[in-house]
């Protein structure tokens, strides 16, 4: 523990400073959160490095490593924060659909089926995973053995048919 504690006091500038880089400072809501990992990153760190950190001439190459598991850390964990966004926002379209009018969900159900019938079988692949499955590109992607390219694509199409259907 005193050395946890030795090290926290020596390289807590390197978590305050991975936490700039990644532009999340004091006044960001999930801080206190991001500063947490940045401690257990610190720590994994000094436990997995070859050197001992705590040792003067191993300084400059522990913050070097170090950094980089934070950095690692941080995007994985915004990477994690805007996928749950992202789903958050899927249920919230959904639930917002159930609220509207009968009227209303009719008419779109009209048009969506309209639009169903225009999709290839690869784009109705990529409605199916993406809002009934909640799957991001790269899930799609993986899922149907095919590049992210491949997945755009298909949205792309699907916008293009959708486009054209509003415009009549």
């Amino acid at each position: 523990m005193e050395k946890l504690t030795a090290l926290l006091e020596q390289y807590e500038g390197v978590i305050y400073n991975e936490l700039k880089k990644m532009g999340i400072y004091k006044k960001f809501q999930d801080f206190d959160d991001y500063y947490q990992l940045g401690c257990i990153k610190l720590f994994d760190a000094f436990i997995t490095c070859e050197v001992d950190a705590l040792k003067e001439e191993h300084r400059y190459q522990f913050v070097k490593y170090a950094g980089q598991r934070l950095r690692w850390a941080f995007l994985d964990q915004k990477r994690r924060d805007r996928n749950l966004l992202n789903h958050e926002d899927q249920e919230d379209d959904f639930q917002m659909l159930l609220t509207q009018p009968f009227e209303e969900n009719v008419a779109f159900m009209d048009v969506f089926m309209a639009l169903m019938n225009q999709l290839t079988p690869k784009e109705k692949l990529f409605i199916q995973d993406r809002f009934i499955g909640g799957l991001n590109m790269s899930e799609i992607a993986t899922k149907r053995g095919v590049s992210r390219k491949t997945v755009h694509m298909w949205r792309k199409g699907i916008q293009e048919k959708a486009q054209f259907l509003k415009n009549g």
